[in-house]
């Protein structure tokens, strides 16, 4: 039977490979363009179940051997969030939001017993601290109205948002934010107005 500690360790590898993907998040949508199964909403999408999937997992493993049930609903909103049916939308939020709780939940009890000295790992600290703010990561995408949008399969020119001549609509590399820009008017001085992180990298970046 795997162990607690082997199925968060498994979560953590998953969780690790999907964090360093989210490198792609930095591609352009075209503005008033209809996704598309290569587009990088889509890929968002993709990525997004699989947080979701694996946080089901990381709950199922904490609540064993009571998990039956709800491993069995939280399947059946992945199956349903993974082909894009409405009223799934905000439960993947919701269950990446609870195994956040549980993440964070977990690295107190972790530095409890560092700083009371009955044990603890560092280690383990800061995997369970960087699950935490991997699963908020990708909450904050289900609040930009463009992955919204493109979940639901609603072109931006029928959304009603305003998008300027010249403009398209493209993701912070840092913080994942949607922003509308000019790329012809891009430099290396332009920032993000939410992370204050840069909007082009340089070559030695």
């Amino acid at each position: 039977m795997l162990s607690l500690q082997d199925g968060l360790a498994v979560a953590f590898n998953c969780k690790l490979l999907l964090d360093l993907d989210m490198s792609d998040a930095d591609q352009m949508v075209l503005a008033g363009s209809r996704p598309s199964h290569s587009s990088p909403i889509d890929g968002l999408h993709s990525r997004c179940s699989m947080v979701m999937l694996v946080d089901i997992f990381v709950i199922g493993m904490v609540l064993y051997p009571y998990s039956l049930i709800p491993a069995g609903v939280g399947l059946i909103l992945w199956l349903a969030y993974k082909k894009k049916v409405s009223w799934a939308y905000w439960f993947a939020p919701i269950l990446m939001g609870l195994a956040s709780l549980l993440f964070l939940f977990l690295l107190a009890g972790q530095m409890y017993s560092l700083f009371s000295g009955s044990g603890g790992s560092i280690l383990l600290a800061l995997l369970m601290a960087w699950a935490a703010f991997s699963s908020i990561r990708f909450i904050r995408i289900h609040f930009h109205p463009v992955y919204r949008m493109g979940y639901s399969g609603v072109g931006v020119n029928e959304s009603g948002l305003e998008i300027h001549e010249g403009e398209m609509l493209a993701s912070c590399p840092t913080c994942l934010a949607v922003l509308a820009i000019n790329p012809q008017l891009l430099s290396l001085e332009d920032k993000c107005p939410h992370c204050e992180g840069r909007l082009v990298r340089s070559e030695e970046e």
